[in-house]
């Protein structure tokens, strides 16, 4: 006689059973819907994207934002990552806490504890190299406060911006002067930074890290130590920041921070990223992929999956229907709807809408769906889809389960 085991507590969003078998499917003991990562995608686009990164002699900071998960983190490093970025001083200590002493604050910091925190790390680790932004006087006169009140070291980059975009300042005087006030004011200038995801394309990125490349240059002088440091990076036209600084100085450091490489996605970066626009250098693959469960289908035509807004990334583009599993067992082969048969088309917080066309009617098939069904599907922008979930699985490319990774957000 077979019996089921008696499933456990499950308390974080995306954990497995705490009763099912250390080897299983993913469908197996499973509480739907479940955010998991493809083992082969994420073993691909390490290798892919530092290969580059390497080919062209530029130093790597992922964007640690995008996952928030220490144990991708550590992979990153572990094949050759500088350190990484993140976005907060809150997310800097997660990075810390779990080992990574090499951070790069990509924001400036006004807060006094979160400053503080930031120019002790190197008496807590003399081989820490914790940095942040300056923008603004007020980002400098912050800094030498926090300083002084630690008696520590605030390493920094000068933000070079662009008009109408984020933050950094706008002009290359006044970066030049701000570059100044912060070494006059006794901060560890280490070089300049700036941000191209915002332009529009790769030739307007290339045109404007030309600029802060030009801004780099003219304070080295005042960066005291060998080298001197220019960072870069989005997920999107970080081909232009390899060809704006193919011609840059010898003791110029260049620390590119792209951070969706890990995961791709199957919508904005897939249509972005610099490796479609040059194929020689490699292919990324999507690692991502959310399963629900088709819970009704009230009329022809239409199919509701316990997934939503709380589940799935939605502001960059709506998900994919990457396959069907029939019957949503273990067993159930996969099956691939032709393009444009089931179509995402709104997100409700727990809910999401599939239509489906060349009269699917609900009935169980290639192009129906009914209650019971389990639906596949692939994302768009992955920074928006790992804030959702605090475990998430990661699968062999048969489904079934490697590890559960947790998230710090």
């Amino acid at each position: 006689m077979t019996t089921t085991p008696v499933p456990g507590t499950v308390t974080a969003k995306g954990a497995p059973d705490p009763a099912a078998p250390s080897t299983r499917h993913v469908l197996d003991h499973a509480y739907l819907p479940v955010m998991t990562l493809r083992e082969s995608a994420l073993t691909n686009n390490t290798a892919v994207m530092q290969s580059y990164v390497d080919r062209h002699g530029l130093l790597f900071a992922p964007h640690m934002k995008t996952h928030m998960a220490p144990a991708l983190a550590a992979r990153q490093v572990d094949a050759g990552a500088w350190g990484v970025t993140v976005a907060s001083v809150q997310q800097a200590m997660v990075a810390w806490e779990h080992g990574v002493h090499r951070i790069l604050v990509a924001n400036e910091v006004l807060d006094p504890t979160g400053l503080a925190w930031l120019a002790s790390r190197r008496a807590v680790d003399p081989d820490a190299d914790v940095l942040c932004y300056v923008d603004s006087p007020a980002g400098v006169a912050a800094g030498r406060a926090a300083q002084d009140a630690v008696d520590g070291a605030l390493h920094v980059l000068v933000e070079v911006g662009f008009p109408g975009g984020r933050t950094g300042v706008r002009t290359a005087a006044a970066a030049r002067d701000l570059a100044q006030a912060a070494h006059d004011d006794g901060l560890s200038l280490r070089g300049v930074s700036g941000y191209e995801g915002g332009l529009p394309g790769v030739d307007a990125a290339r045109a404007y890290v030309e600029g802060v490349l030009d801004v780099a240059i003219a304070v080295r002088p005042l960066v005291d130590g060998p080298r001197a440091l220019l960072s870069m990076g989005g997920s999107a036209w970080f081909d232009g920041v390899v060809d704006a600084v193919a011609a840059r100085p010898d003791d110029l450091d260049v620390l590119l921070r792209s951070g969706a490489y890990l995961t791709h996605d199957d919508g904005f970066y897939a249509e972005r990223t610099p490796f479609g626009r040059h194929p020689d250098e490699g292919a990324l693959v999507p690692a991502i992929e959310v399963w629900g469960r088709v819970t009704s289908c009230p009329e022809p035509g239409l199919a509701l999956v316990a997934v939503g807004k709380r589940d799935i990334s939605f502001d960059e583009g709506l998900p994919v229907v990457r396959g069907i599993r029939p019957g949503g067992t273990a067993d159930a082969a996969q099956v691939v709807p032709p393009p444009g048969a089931v179509t995402v088309t709104r997100l409700d917080d727990q809910h999401c809408y599939l239509t489906l066309a060349n009269g699917a009617d609900g009935t169980a098939g290639p192009t129906g769906l009914t209650p019971g069904d389990v639906v596949v599907f692939g994302i768009s922008h992955p920074c928006t889809v790992f804030d959702k979930w605090r475990q998430v699985v990661v699968l062999d490319d048969d489904d079934s389960v490697l590890d559960t990774i947790a998230t710090w957000f």
